[in-house]
């Protein structure tokens, strides 16, 4: 068996002449050609995709009301490298809304903790793309305090703020020009470096190894989610060995050979992955433009292909 996939996958090969419908129950589909890979050659991370799915919450083993959980958020994953973000639904598992919600709050956690380490603010886009310059804040409060009821303040709270904006003017003396001048500071500003924090993030593990930040979040989803029906063949590991499979396949001078490096052990880490070309086997490519999608967002349900 070449693997599990959906119903639509699976017949669209068919629709397309290039594989032979051998059975409805269950459903099961020849493949006419070579596949460009085989699990039995892809070990542990090819096994989980030769496991039957089923159709229940992962944590708790509940069979309504589910949904799908993107163990790596897409927040991160959007901006990884195509080689290492194409083709997995492993990392897209089915929650009953109770665990899903629960899962959701503790992702914050770790959102919350990647955020402090790489600096990172997880505020929304139009909040981070906005920098506050705190001292021009406090001079322009102290400015609208002093205009609207200066003779009402505490003299100890009227000197405090005169002070604030003694010090901005650098003189000893203020006047009412000043003030009012000073009330209209603007303490905002564009900030022109902005990137979102699921960017920041992944560019930091661009340095170490993007499977770094895939295992983190797989880590996190079980230590804290503790599930009890995961699929046979999840790993927190998975695709570590495909795509060191996948980069000894290309040639040196390969540019996507930098992808899969990055991937790997990060631009500041050496990995050493000798060209080794294709079996002999003769394989049929497939564009993914004709394709049938095969993203993250494949479903579960799972039928037979054979090859």
């Amino acid at each position: 068996m070449l693997s599990f996939c959906d119903d639509r996958k699976a017949l669209w090969y068919v629709r397309k002449n290039i594989g032979t419908l051998i059975s409805e129950n269950p459903l099961i589909v020849q493949l006419h050609f070579e596949p460009a890979g085989r699990p039995i050659d892809q070990g542990e991370d090819g096994e989980f995709y030769t496991k039957e799915r089923l159709n229940i919450c992962v944590v708790c083993g509940k069979d309504d009301s589910i949904i799908k959980k993107h163990v790596v958020p897409q927040q991160y994953r959007q901006f990884f490298p195509l080689v290492a973000k194409a083709h997995l639904n492993h990392d897209i598992l089915l929650l009953c809304t109770e665990c899903h919600r629960n899962s959701h709050i503790i992702d914050n956690v770790l959102m919350a903790q990647l955020a402090e380490e790489f600096d990172a603010p997880m505020g929304t886009h139009l909040e981070v793309m906005v920098q506050i310059d705190s001292s021009l804040k406090a001079v322009r409060n102290a400015a609208g305090a002093l205009f609207r009821c200066r003779e009402k303040l505490p003299t100890d709270k009227r000197k405090e703020f005169e002070r604030v904006l003694k010090d901005y003017f650098k003189v000893d003396k203020l006047d009412d020009e000043m003030i009012r001048k000073a009330g209209k500071l603007e303490f905002k500003m564009n900030n022109g470096e902005f990137k979102p924090h699921g960017e920041k993030v992944v560019e930091a593990y661009k340095k170490i190894g993007l499977v770094k930040l895939e295992q983190r979040w797989r880590e996190n989803f079980i230590s804290s989610m503790n599930p009890q029906h995961l699929p046979e063949g999840w790993s927190i590991t998975h695709n570590e060995l495909k795509m060191r499979l996948k980069m000894s396949h290309l040639l040196l001078d390969h540019p996507d050979r930098e992808n899969y490096k990055i991937s790997l052990v990060g631009t500041e880490g050496t990995i050493d992955v000798p060209y080794v070309p294709k079996s002999s086997r003769e394989v049929t490519p497939i564009s993914d433009n004709e394709s049938p999608s095969t993203s993250q967002e494949s479903s579960p349900e799972c039928f037979n292909i054979v090859s």
